[in-house]
Formats: structure tokens, sequence, C-alpha cells
């Protein structure tokens, strides 16, 4: 059975796994808030793509892209729905959970994230990787905002 979903799933859903992000985050389960954060900024830029892109909403090209956050953006952006404000407020907060990020997480350990996070420079010696979790989630955070803004519009 295929379900088709639109720009209010992902947005409702994006609001959802942000706010579960959140309580895993509070409790300290790393592992599961960082991937939750990462869907739902996954999400909201699939919600304002299906919003902007007529040949998505009626059926005649997919919205099949892949998890890659960068490059949902750069379909945001090839739409021109974004300001140069705009953008220039999201795309730090794009780079920064697109780096950190992939759908694949799911599987992970908060050990295998932490040696990821590691290898990728944002936790170290003097950065925690509980002060990093907070960190990525507010850019998660900035990001759906943004959006939910762009989805309003």
């Amino acid at each position: 059975m295929s379900h088709v979903i639109g720009e209010k799933d992902y947005r409702l859903g994006a609001l959802e796994r942000l706010s579960d992000s959140f309580a895993l985050l509070r409790q300290e389960r790393f592992a599961g808030s960082i991937y939750l954060g990462g869907r739902a900024a996954e999400a909201m830029l699939r919600a304002v793509i299906w919003k902007n892109d007529k040949e998505i909403r009626s059926g005649r090209k997919s919205l099949e892209t892949g998890h890659d956050l960068r490059s949902l953006f750069k379909r945001i952006e090839d739409l021109g729905v974004l300001t140069e404000p705009e953008r220039a407020a999201i795309t730090p907060n794009i780079e920064r959970v697109g780096r950190l990020w992939f759908n694949n997480m799911r599987f992970h350990s908060t050990e295998k994230i932490k040696t990821f996070w590691w290898r990728e420079n944002e936790i170290n010696k003097r950065r925690t990787l509980k002060q990093a979790a907070w960190d990525y989630f507010a850019s998660c955070s900035s990001v759906v905002k943004q959006c939910e803004v762009l989805c309003k519009s």
C-alpha cells in the first residue's frame, strides 16, 4: 500500500521529531536525539519543496532525493523561494546539520556517533558530546523554524 506524503505530513512530522529529539536530549540519550533532530530538519526541507514545487505536488516529478540535507536545500534554492537574508540565515545551520547527520545514524550507538563527531572535530578534549549535541539541536531547531516560516508564507 502506497502512502502519499505531502507538505502538511512533512511539517507535522518534523515538528514531532524535533520535540522527540528535545525529550531525548534532556535525558542525555544522544544518539536518538541527534538522529531525530536531523530527521526533523530533513522533513521540514521536504515540506518547503512540496509546497513550492508544482511538479512534485502534481506527481509529475518525484521528491526522491535521498537524505542529503544539502541537496534538499539546493532544490529549495533552485525554486527561488528564499530571499537573500533568509538564505544567509539558514545556510550555516544546513551546512552544520548536513555535515553531522546522515540517515543511517538511526542504527548507530552513541559511542559510534561520538567517534564520528570526534573525527569531524565537533567534539574534542575541551568540548563534550553533551555540549555539541545541544548546539546541534539548536541548529536543527533553527532549520525547522526557518522552514516553517517559508511554509506559512
